[in-house]
């Protein structure tokens, strides 16, 4: 990580510690600057604007951000019709804990595109959303109670579950501690809460240092940078013991989005590609076939790695509440 000294420092918003080493002057949208803290291993932005985040993600972010490289404005529709097929790394780590008595919230449900894999497996499911799009969707098209207020504003409020999950959402709340103690009163004794965010050691930044992707994977609609450090640092201020934290690594994005971003230094066209499992299409269907299983084991090989350096997209954080 390669980080420069800026003549202004700031705060660490988890250790309280100043600091003037900067990850970021230059940012995909917006302006800011992204500071990081040795001491917690934590990177933050700084802001040069206030923002009203129950407006903000109500109405613009969706118009800001989206699958696409390009055109940034997308839908609800569009959302779920992309993303409802790029789960599996979720489910794969949800699924022990589900059963047909099981009770669950997702803060941060996007359009329902991880929950409509779920919904026909478990008891109760209930969503918050702050897009209103979304959030209408998830009700209207996929049938899932979904509010559109803060958690602790919501219909929801009062409701104790089985399993609290929030996926890439706790890097864009102003206080993760805060964010988190409110999951876990939602979550009954014995119950899991399961949290998924950003790497600040993504491999596009830790192992291949592409320059493009400095400004593309900072941008400002995060606040927080976590690493696995900074992570454990923010369940111990939110009240968990050690013992009730487990993060582990996992990848998204695949080799073809790797190698496409080294070759070229830009990004795909949209996400598909990228988050798909791979498969080449030719005119010779022996030759094809045959590269697509060895791309197929060589990714596999290349994710095992990244988890091993502990250089994968995202961290999952899994936090008991007993």
């Amino acid at each position: 990580m390669t980080t420069t000294e800026y003549s202004h420092p700031a705060s660490c918003p988890l250790c309280r510690t100043p600091t003037s080493s900067v990850l970021a002057l230059e940012l995909r949208r917006g302006a800011g600057i992204v500071y990081y803290c040795k001491a917690c291993q934590h990177g933050f932005l700084e802001a040069n604007r206030a923002l009203d985040t129950k407006t903000y993600y109500a109405e613009n972010y969706r118009q800001e951000y989206s699958h696409n490289a390009e055109a940034a404005a997308t839908n609800a529709r569009e959302i779920f019709d992309v993303y409802r097929h790029y789960q599996r790394t979720r489910l794969d780590a949800i699924s022990p804990y589900l059963a047909g008595t099981t009770k669950l919230l997702e803060v941060g449900a996007s359009s329902g595109q991880f929950l409509v894999n779920i919904k026909d497996r478990v008891a109760e499911i209930h969503a918050i959303e702050l897009d209103k799009d979304c959030c209408a969707f998830m009700q209207n098209e996929l049938g899932i109670h979904a509010d559109s207020e803060f958690l602790r504003e919501s219909a929801f409020a009062d409701e104790i579950y089985d399993v609290v999950c929030s996926f890439q959402v706790m890097e864009h709340v102003a206080d993760p501690a805060v964010f988190l103690r409110e999951l876990h009163q939602s979550a009954k004794k014995g119950g899991t809460i399961f949290v998924e965010v950003p790497n600040l050691h993504d491999p596009l930044l830790s192992v291949w240092k592409v320059n493009s992707y400095q400004k593309f994977f900072y941008h400002s609609a995060h606040l927080h940078y976590f690493t696995e450090v900074s992570l454990r640092k923010t369940a111990e201020l939110a009240g968990f013991a050690p013992d009730q934290v487990a993060i582990s690594f996992t990848q998204d994005y695949n080799l073809l989005n790797h190698l496409n971003w080294v070759m070229n230094d830009a990004p795909q066209a949209t996400c598909n590609v990228g988050l798909s499992e791979i498969s080449l299409a030719g005119v010779n269907q022996e030759i094809t076939s045959w590269l697509t299983e060895k791309m197929t084991t060589l990714n596999s090989e290349y994710i095992e790695k990244l988890v091993k350096a502990k250089a994968t997209s995202n961290l999952m954080m899994v936090l008991k509440n007993v």
